[in-house]
């Protein structure tokens, strides 16, 4: 059983979140809870994997597209979201957002809307307007003890040939369910059934998991994180 006890400080170690509070938010007195950063310590078995690697001595060019390591991905789609993929189509990026930022590129041109659901991560703001398209917010709604979008007004703002959707799953920005796991079957479901539903003939771009992606792997017990 991992010790998620054990404390690891981590300043000294040119951490953002510890070491750059100050930087980030004018003063050092706080605690960082807004990055996407665990204090966790590594998985032992990545630790040894990591350790043979530096044990060889040699780190020249690597070459990342290699048939290992796009078996891995495979693997992972298959087993996690029950989908096979074409390996050849997988493409590197250097980021999560860099890669939102691609695709806004890709998907839109200058001037036109992108609809995300608010409150949103600061970062999908700066992508969306640093790459000179309009922010279309759709404000979602808490009911109970959950989070609900508004179909109405999604199907309003939708409406506009030139807007595109960004879904971000989990959208763990809320408090509540909706940043625990079970927003990856709800998120998806709705994104993808709900939101075709409602405009079967006309072609939508979906991107998701621009957030809470970067820990698949860490869900709450009971929960299976598949969609």
């Amino acid at each position: 059983m991992f010790d998620f006890s054990k404390v690891v400080d981590r300043h000294g170690t040119w951490c953002t979140q510890w070491d750059y509070v100050a930087d980030r938010f004018g003063t050092a007195d706080l605690l960082p809870f807004t990055i996407s950063d665990m204090d966790f310590a590594t998985a032992p078995c990545i630790i040894e994997a990591l350790n043979q690697r530096l044990m060889h001595g040699v780190f020249g060019y690597s070459r990342w597209k290699n048939d290992e390591f796009l078996a891995a991905i495979a693997h992972w789609f298959s087993t996690q979201h029950y989908t096979a993929i074409d390996t050849q189509t997988v493409v590197y990026g250097p980021s999560v957002i860099y890669m939102v930022s691609e695709l806004i590129r890709q998907w839109s041109e200058t001037g036109e809307g992108v609809v995300i659901h608010t409150p949103a991560y600061d970062a999908f703001y700066k992508a969306i307007e640093g790459n000179q398209r309009t922010v279309m917010p759709v404000a979602l709604e808490k009911q109970a003890d959950d989070w609900f979008c508004d179909m109405g007004k999604l199907e309003a703002v939708l409406a506009k040939p030139e807007c595109k959707l960004c879904s971000c799953v989990a959208h763990r920005i809320l408090p509540g369910k909706c940043g625990r796991a079970m927003s990856w079957r709800s998120w998806l479901t709705y994104a993808s059934v709900m939101v075709c539903g409602l405009f079967p003939m006309k072609s939508i771009w979906i991107w998701s998991g621009a957030s809470s992606r970067i820990f698949p792997g860490v869900m709450w017990r009971g929960e299976t994180g598949r969609c």
